[in-house]
């Protein structure tokens, strides 16, 4: 059967049937303007056509297939001509439908199941097993790597598999040891529950390193890592209502330090958003990002009539982070480091014995989720691999 085109009476819309190879399309007249063959590809940057330079009353006049049966060229009604292939518009069919790519596939832990584990050895810049670190990070939200180099500059070179570190108020790198006079809970010796780092910015931590350069001494400072997807889920299953608040509310995350301090700048950080974030609305959108930190918490500001069941449905989020039944827990070891999404696998360890002779030391980094989910679709560029047609999870959202 050949292609065929039809035109809406007011020439806002192209219909192409090219038989039994696709269902009928139909096209918007901006939409097939903004895609012209004549314009340099959307990829390129090099584009400088604005659609302010075409008529509000754009429209097309006529429209034909050629005698080859594999273009369609349309007559613009400020004179303009444009030329697709048929392939190329079937091909951009599902967008013109106003539909998005699918989402990357997460795989969900919970406190049964073990963490992917891959050997420092493997990591070659640009190799297959670079791939399967940023990969395993996207599926799994937190990945071991074991057998790094027993020096500081291993945490550096880990990071340069990811993407540039992120220099915030605690430096590229925070060296985590215990203090006499800490002035995080990070630097004592104290337990602390589950949680994402950095909610109190309009953009949290993206993909972070916990490298363990000395461990505890002791039987304490085990880690916690707790999948803040699997928990979502569980509680969307078990309280959709409690969900939905979770997703729908704004609540204030604060950062405050009016005095720098060693490997601390002085801060006065305020940031809204919501536990959960979800791509698009229904009660089956899937979750993109948590910001989950009590500690970090302000003063809610919610309307009377919800404040209690929103705080319902936040302690039964907190219930659920500090339920064995969610948690991994982990004791690190010198040379091993945990690579994870901050804005989706919540970490925290349990207390240990006083330990200010420094003998454990973690060094924390990070890098924006941007880059690494950039470096992750070159990767498979590179080595050819399926997945480019998906979407990477943009993380948690800012109020």
């Amino acid at each position: 059967m050949t292609s065929t085109v039809s035109i809406s009476a007011d020439g806002t819309v192209l219909m192409v049937d090219v038989g039994g190879r696709h269902e009928a399309v139909e096209f918007n007249r901006f939409w097939l303007r903004d895609q012209c063959p004549s314009l340099p590809t959307k990829r390129s940057g090099l584009r400088t056509w604005s659609v302010a330079t075409v008529p509000a009353d754009l429209a097309v006049v006529n429209a034909g297939i050629d005698d080859s049966g594999d273009v369609v060229i349309i007559n613009w009604s400020d004179g303009h001509i444009s030329e697709f292939k048929t392939t190329d518009l079937m091909e951009l069919a599902p967008q013109a439908q106003g539909r998005r790519p699918p989402l990357t596939e997460v795989s969900l832990f919970t406190g049964k199941d073990e963490l992917p584990v891959l050997p420092a050895d493997s990591l070659t810049p640009g190799s297959m097993g670079h791939h399967d670190l940023l990969a395993a990070v996207d599926r799994y939200g937190v990945v071991l790597v074991r057998g790094l180099p027993h020096e500081d500059s291993a945490t550096e070179n880990l990071a340069e598999l990811l993407g540039r570190i992120r220099h915030t108020d605690f430096g590229r790198v925070f060296d985590i040891v215990t203090e006499p006079e800490a002035w995080t809970l990070s630097q004592s010796n104290r337990g602390q529950d589950a949680h994402s780092d950095d909610p109190f910015r309009y953009s949290p931590s993206g993909i972070s390193i916990l490298h363990c350069r000395a461990a505890a001494g002791g039987s304490g400072g085990v880690s916690i890592v707790v999948d803040g997807f699997a928990v979502a889920e569980d509680l969307r299953v078990a309280d959709p209502a409690a969900f939905d608040l979770l997703c729908r509310v704004s609540i204030p995350f604060i950062r405050h330090r009016a005095e720098a301090v060693d490997q601390g700048e002085d801060v006065n950080m305020v940031a809204y958003g919501s536990v959960i974030t979800v791509d698009g609305d229904g009660p089956s959108a899937p979750v993109t990002g948590i910001r989950f930190h009590e500690r970090s918490t302000g003063v809610f500001d919610i309307a009377p009539d919800i404040v209690d069941s929103y705080y319902l449905a936040y302690r039964a989020f907190a219930e659920r982070v500090r339920s064995e039944e969610f948690q991994i827990r982990y004791r690190l070891d010198a040379g091993e480091a945990f690579v994870f999404d901050n804005q989706r696998a919540l970490h925290g360890r349990t207390g240990y014995e006083d330990d200010t002779a420094g003998r454990r030391h973690i060094r924390l980094c990070t890098v924006d989720r941007d880059q690494v989910h950039s470096r992750l679709r070159r990767l498979k560029e590179i080595h050819d691999l399926d997945g480019l047609d998906r979407r990477t999870r943009s993380g948690a959202s800012p109020g």
